[in-house]
């Protein structure tokens, strides 16, 4: 029994250089790129303010999706991610940043907060994120041009003094990427700005249809 004790004793003690040498190779390795998006500035024209203050809640997402992890399907059953490249935030939560920012440039809602606000909020916007990712289009070939991102998101409108449902909508958008990581996440950046853009239209109209009272006082 002692023989057995003094072995493992050995054991470990020879270990405990490997893993200070592991530990400083994860230290000293070299720090992912970090990207962000941007939110479109939207024109929502002259009209009726929607007086609802309104909360944009965080997209649901598979875990494939709720990363800060870029994704890459180089095909429709298999998901990877890009080497050496991150996005500055979990997707879910940037996305719904972007979303507030976007809402907010409308100019016709009195306070567009996100998640947490500690405040009497009367619309929610939530949904699921459907699709984020960077594809290859087989139709494309081989050359530039050929890596396309598609955004989807499924949004609702929830009215909170009753939690009943307004409207709901899928959102979904297309671009093409170009040549290296740059040009990849400037796919991800136009798709995003066309789904965000119809987003804040779509729920400044059924935010006026919703509380048509608020909205002629």
């Amino acid at each position: 029994m002692m023989t057995r004790y003094k072995r493992l004793l050995l054991l470990a003690f020879a270990m405990l250089p490997l893993g200070a040498c592991a530990l400083a190779d994860v230290a000293s390795g070299p720090a992912p790129s970090l990207y962000v998006l941007t939110a479109p500035p939207v024109e929502a024209g002259a009209g009726a303010r929607a007086e609802a203050q309104l909360v944009v809640e965080e997209f649901s997402a598979p875990a494939a999706i709720d990363t800060a992890r870029i994704v890459y399907k180089a095909s429709p059953n298999e998901i990877a991610y890009y080497a050496g490249a991150r996005w500055a935030d979990r997707a879910p939560r940037m996305i719904a940043s972007l979303a507030v920012e976007t809402l907010s440039t409308t100019g016709r809602f009195p306070a567009v907060t996100g998640p947490g606000a500690h405040a009497r909020m009367d619309l929610s916007l939530s949904g699921d994120i459907r699709a984020f990712e960077a594809y290859r289009d087989a139709n494309a070939g081989l050359g530039a041009g050929s890596t396309k991102v598609k955004v989807s998101l499924f949004a609702r409108l929830v009215r909170m003094r009753d939690r009943s449902i307004v409207a709901s909508r899928t959102f979904t958008a297309e671009a093409a990427a170009g040549s290296g990581m740059d040009g990849v996440v400037e796919g991800y950046d136009a798709a995003l700005d066309e789904v965000l853009s119809e987003l804040a239209i779509w729920t400044l109209e059924q935010a006026l249809a919703a509380m048509p009272e608020e909205a002629g006082s």
